[in-house]
């Protein structure tokens, strides 16, 4: 799953991992110069996640959360 939260776009997904669902978001942040290459962070959460959508939803909130206090730092 794909989405915008802020200036970045936030794609989520969840795989299996050694038999438990894990949860994984990646985080594109727009350049500060146009000539500036994309840069991204990645997030992996090993959790005792119901199914696969709990997953989803939690690396979704857990990078939305790391974009606002990465934002604010940099102000």
């Amino acid at each position: 799953m794909e989405s915008q939260y802020r200036s970045c776009t936030i794609h989520t997904s969840a795989s299996i991992e050694n038999g438990s669902i894990v949860g994984n978001a990646r985080i594109y942040m727009a350049p500060a110069k146009p000539d500036d290459e994309i840069e991204s962070h990645d997030m992996e959460f090993h959790l005792s996640f119901v199914d696969e959508n709990e997953a989803v939803e939690f690396a979704r909130e857990r990078a939305m959360a790391w974009v606002d206090e990465h934002e604010a730092l940099a102000l």
